[in-house]
């Protein structure tokens, strides 16, 4: 592969990971794997524990536990499958969509402090082509 190439992927992976954390440790949303699950069934809507154990590379009985917990807050729901009465989905509860609304909205806010702060109009239109550029690898 192209070095010019190579190196452009590597310094645009080393900034968005120094972005997220940056955006993660203002906001105090630490990533944890229980925050992890929750973004998974926020965009799966309903998973049984076997293929969210898949989705995050971990053992069943670990996500179980995690699971477990989570049910323990309050934050998911276990539904009956409508194609296997033996087995449960899991879900978001309303209290989980809420704080996870919450969480996206601060971070939102937060970064739009940062652009308003740091960023000239000229800057903000490139992150714009930025932008556009990465939903292109998308």
């Amino acid at each position: 592969m192209n070095t010019e190439i190579q190196s452009l992927a590597d310094e645009l992976r080393q900034t968005v990971s120094a972005f997220v954390r940056n955006v993660r440790v203002a906001t105090s949303s630490v990533r944890t794997s229980q925050h992890e699950t929750l973004d998974l069934l926020d965009t799966h809507q309903a998973l049984s524990v076997a293929e969210l154990s898949r989705l995050r590379g971990v053992k069943h009985q670990s996500m179980r536990l995690v699971i477990n917990e989570l049910e323990r807050q309050g934050l998911v729901q276990r539904q009956k499958c409508q194609q296997d009465a033996r087995s449960h989905l899991i879900v978001l509860s309303e209290k989980a969509r809420a704080l996870l609304t919450d969480a996206r909205a601060q971070r939102a806010e937060w970064i739009a402090a940062q652009i308003t702060d740091k960023l000239d109009a000229a800057a903000r239109e490139e992150l714009q082509r930025g932008i556009t550029a990465l939903r292109k690898l998308l």
